[in-house]
């Protein structure tokens, strides 16, 4: 190749590139300011949430003496943490188009979820999760979680199982995150806001901050503070809300 054709090799590849970036940017900010044009209060409260989670992490200042001697409190937090992030980017994938994402972070906080809760009941197994992971993931699959914490065929064990492997779809190679890719039977080369999609994943996002909230705040409430109670207590009802207006598993 000589000087020239290098040259103009380059001239192209970057006006590529400064056109990707822009074209890039265009749609992201476009699907963000349609979801929030349309859905203004969830992604308001979602936000909130999230910092919520974040500023209910610092009570482990005050509980951190007690890791050593109860585990429990530990797992809880570091779960609880995960998921705080965890929903974090679940914002960011919904608000840039990515609604298959969205589903997958959500079957991760899911799982930390019912991992959260199974200490809340089981605090002698957090000892077994932080020393020997391996088989306690291999003894305590989410099946098994779901089974021990709910009763067997009832509303609610139905319902998690249903809501866990509907997530599921969307991280294994069947993929049905693939239909959210494709319009009019082309696949479309870049993100395209979707209000269903959205709607659902906002639901699905609430779902996860409340349950989370409920938990942690279980596991951790003799270092809450009233006005920190008040908040996760308000929280917890316009994310309900959201829930209901948003997702429902039957």
């Amino acid at each position: 190749m000589n000087g020239i054709e290098e040259t103009n090799m380059s001239q192209r590849n970057s006006k590529s590139e400064r056109s990707e970036k822009r074209e890039t940017s265009y749609i992201n900010m476009g699907i963000i300011r349609r979801t929030e044009g349309i859905f203004p209060e969830e992604t308001r409260l979602i936000r909130a949430s999230t910092n919520l989670m974040r500023r209910m992490t610092r009570v482990s200042k005050d509980a951190v003496k007690e890791f050593s001697k109860k585990r429990d409190l530990q797992a809880i937090m570091n779960l609880f943490a995960r998921n705080r992030e965890l929903v974090h980017f679940s914002m960011v994938c919904l608000m840039n188009g990515g609604y298959a994402p969205t589903k997958i972070l959500s079957r991760v906080a899911l799982e930390n979820t019912l991992c959260i809760r199974l200490f809340n009941k089981k605090p002698e197994l957090a000892k077994e999760w932080f020393t020997n992971p391996e088989e306690f993931r291999k003894e305590w699959t989410p099946q098994k979680i779901r089974d021990e914490l709910f009763t067997k065929g009832s509303s609610l064990w139905n319902s998690y199982n249903k809501f866990y492997w509907k997530l599921c779809d969307y991280s294994h190679p069947s993929f049905k995150g693939w239909s959210e890719l494709v319009y009019d039977k082309s696949i479309l080369w870049h993100p395209v806001f979707n209000e269903d999609y959205a709607s659902e994943c906002i639901g699905l996002s609430f779902f996860i901050i409340v349950q989370s909230l409920q938990q942690f705040a279980e596991a951790f409430k003799r270092w809450f503070t009233p006005k920190l109670n008040k908040e996760v207590h308000n929280i917890g009802l316009q994310g309900s809300q959201m829930i209901r207006r948003h997702f429902q598993v039957k």
